[in-house]
């Protein structure tokens, strides 16, 4: 589920956002300026993506950039939603 995950995440980045991936993307790599270029406005795009894709809702305080700042923070964020609304409990 996490290689998946990362795979949208990053299709949406390049794709739908439109934004170049760095040479070298990993789980360390920021998701903001000095990484794949996230501002808020292209955040929300990508919340939005998730949330439509997974059937998962993605609270703003839990993606603040003080908690998830990595590609991997991201991944693992939407990966536990995912786990919780498979396993039976609420998207939230």
């Amino acid at each position: 589920m996490h290689e998946e995950t990362r795979a949208f995440v990053l299709t949406v980045v390049r794709d739908v956002i439109n934004l170049p991936l760095p040479d070298r993307v990993d789980d360390d790599t920021p998701l903001g300026d000095s990484g794949l270029g996230l501002e808020s406005l292209a955040t929300i795009e990508l919340m939005l993506q998730l949330e439509g894709e997974y059937d998962i809702e993605l609270p703003e305080s839990e993606l603040d950039p003080e908690a998830v700042s990595t590609l991997g923070e991201l991944v693992a964020v939407v990966v536990e939603r995912r786990s919780r609304v498979a396993a039976g409990g609420a998207a939230q």
